[in-house]
């Protein structure tokens, strides 16, 4: 598998970004920063238990929204930062968000609009549905050149990898499932995550993988990764 496959599978996304930004009645600057015992992404550790630091600055105005994150750490692959753009709102009762999120890694080569999901959020009351659909560029392999060993072109590929979560909130607790749907046979897994916040912006969570095809990467014997990740406005 090439390295950027690699990353494809494994640094799709943020652990700790959210998916949705709190619309501003006028436009405002925002900011935060943060801090986990290892980087928890989607069922797996990308920091093989090593602590990492996190931070953001979003502008909103009216329900739009964008901004940037950044890690200090990405599966062994450095730093990562990531830019998104979105609009947020609520109609009678149901709250949508969607946006357009590219993951960039500047130690593996990875610029702005090779790797991207676009992002649909859905909440209502304490249940939440989020769908992620991969949006970003792909190696052209008919144009593959022995000597580089990378494709000279690369493809729009959209639609191909599927990531869903269904959340609920009850009080300081929160509960999520979330499985892959991937374009790759035999790939798919499915994990599910117990939160418990004693405090605003202190979370503790329990993650398991309860579900794994054979060639997921991640084993449903694996062991339950208990995180601690503090966050706080800036």
């Amino acid at each position: 598998m090439s390295k950027k496959s690699v990353i494809k599978m494994t640094a799709m996304a943020a652990a700790f970004a959210a998916t949705a930004v709190p619309m501003a009645a006028s436009a405002e600057v925002t900011g935060s920063l943060g801090a986990s015992s290892f980087y928890l992404w989607r069922g797996q550790d990308l920091s093989a238990g090593g602590g990492v630091i996190s931070g953001s600055v979003d502008y909103a105005s009216g329900g739009f929204y964008t901004g940037i994150w950044g890690s200090s750490e990405a599966s062994g692959l450095g730093g990562e930062y990531d830019l998104y753009a979105g609009f947020a709102g609520e109609a009678g009762g149901l709250s949508y968000d969607i946006s357009y999120w590219t993951y960039v890694y500047p130690g593996s080569d990875v610029g702005a609009g090779e790797i991207g999901e676009i992002i649909l959020g859905l909440g209502m009351g304490d249940f939440g549905l989020t769908f992620y659909t991969n949006a970003g560029r792909e190696e052209n392999t008919s144009s593959f050149n022995a000597v580089t060993q990378v494709g000279e072109e690369t493809d729009l590929s959209v639609g191909d990898d599927h990531y869903l979560t269904l959340s609920y909130g009850m009080g300081n607790f929160s509960f999520l499932v979330g499985t892959w749907m991937l374009d790759a046979d035999d790939s798919d897994y499915t994990h599910v995550d117990i939160g418990y916040s004693p405090i605003e912006n202190l979370t503790f969570t329990a993650s398991k993988v309860v579900s794994s095809d054979d060639l997921a990467g991640v084993t449903d014997d694996q062991d339950v990764l208990f995180n601690v990740a503090y966050s706080f406005p800036l």
